[in-house]
């Protein structure tokens, strides 16, 4: 089994840190990035992903145009969308989304109702 790839982007400093520590401990491979742009660079076409996980609002281009570009290369894709805000829009599919302030098991349960099956060997 492989280990599944995350891409996080979100713009809060801490937030992300958190989401990228409680995956990594759950044995994710994650990449990170603190904008839309920053993180469509660090995905290369030919990486695997298993999950997106994006703010909302973010600078520049938003976590639904986000969304959008990644999906348009990888519709099976499945995305955790996240904000403090109540802006939900029409579920999308493959989609959930978390209302800030959320707590950290709860990623890893977003990701496990969206079909991500975690890592045998987490670092639990």
């Amino acid at each position: 089994m492989t280990t599944p790839r995350v891409l996080v982007v979100e713009d809060e400093f801490l937030v992300r840190d958190m989401i990228v520590y409680e995956l990594e401990l759950a044995g994710f491979d994650v990449i990170h990035a603190g904008s839309a742009e920053e993180g469509l660079a660090l995905l290369k076409p030919s990486d695997p992903l298993d999950l997106l996980f994006t703010d909302i609002r973010l600078p520049g281009m938003n976590g639904w145009q986000l969304a959008e570009r990644v999906r348009a290369e990888r519709p099976q894709v499945p995305v955790v969308y996240a904000s403090g805000y109540a802006e939900r829009a029409a579920p999308v599919p493959r989609s959930m989304f978390l209302q800030k302030p959320y707590l950290p098991s709860q990623v890893l349960q977003a990701a496990a109702e969206l079909g991500i099956k975690l890592p045998e060997n987490p670092s639990r």
